[in-house]
């Protein structure tokens, strides 16, 4: 199956299991209402029971191993990209709620010659820039549990958990100088990945922020020598609920 139609499948099936969620919900029960309700503001911040939405935000990335890939190359500084995708959020029982989502996301690392020499400033000798960078795009599932807490009438903080589930789209080392300059190193990388994401956020009316760590939890190397690779990151994810 190509990946293509397997990415339309797992969608396919997140839709189905929010509708299941959704009809399995017990019929709300007719109940008198008090006299002022009509006068008091609206008791949650959330919508219904199954809201979506979009969301984009940077990351800032990095590999637990780069010579793995390059051995003739050594760690320079962290890779910033940008994730983009959609989320669905379906009611749980309490402050609870199932969030699936689908970011397409990279992960990579800059890096320098091993025999780079430093450089001399006004402040010292500084570490020569990167010239490379190591780079790999996936097309990430998470899986979310969210936790929020009602603060005001329309705002509310959460905090998220889960695993995310990565296929590998491409992989590449492109020049610092000369962006279109690759080379494809997706024999090297595993097609799948496995990672945990932790974070907190706040959401207000229709827009929402969070800030999330993501962690590899398995060797994304084909050949891990001389060390396994793992990929992580810190994003911050900014989206609005349609």
């Amino acid at each position: 199956m190509s990946f293509v139609r397997f990415s339309a499948w797992v969608a396919l099936l997140v839709l189905i299991a929010a509708s299941s969620a959704r009809a399995q919900m017990p019929a709300e029960t007719p109940t008198q209402t008090p006299p002022d309700a009509a006068a008091q503001p609206a008791a949650s911040a959330q919508g219904g029971p199954i809201e979506w939405g979009v969301r984009f935000g940077p990351s800032f990335t990095s590999l637990t191993s780069v010579e793995t890939f390059d051995p003739t190359e050594v760690a320079a500084a962290v890779e910033p990209t940008m994730n983009f995708g959609g989320f669905l959020t379906i009611a749980l029982p309490g402050p609870l709620s199932f969030q699936p989502e689908a970011l397409f996301a990279a992960k990579g690392h800059r890096t320098r010659d091993i025999n780079a020499s430093p450089i001399s400033t006004t402040a010292g000798l500084k570490p020569a820039p990167a010239t490379r960078v190591i780079l790999l795009r996936y097309l990430e599932f998470p899986m979310l549990v969210r936790m929020a807490r009602q603060t005001h009438e329309r705002t509310s903080l959460y905090v998220i958990g889960g695993p995310a589930f990565a296929f590998r789209r491409n992989a590449v080392i492109r020049e610092v100088a000369e962006a279109g300059k690759l080379t494809d190193i997706a024999d090297q990388v595993s097609a799948r990945n496995l990672l945990y994401i932790v974070g907190a956020g706040l959401q207000h009316k229709r827009w929402l922020v969070d800030a999330r760590l993501t962690r590899g939890l398995r060797n994304v190397a084909v050949d891990p020598r001389p060390a396994g690779v793992k990929t992580n990151a810190f994003s911050v994810l900014m989206g609005v609920r349609l």
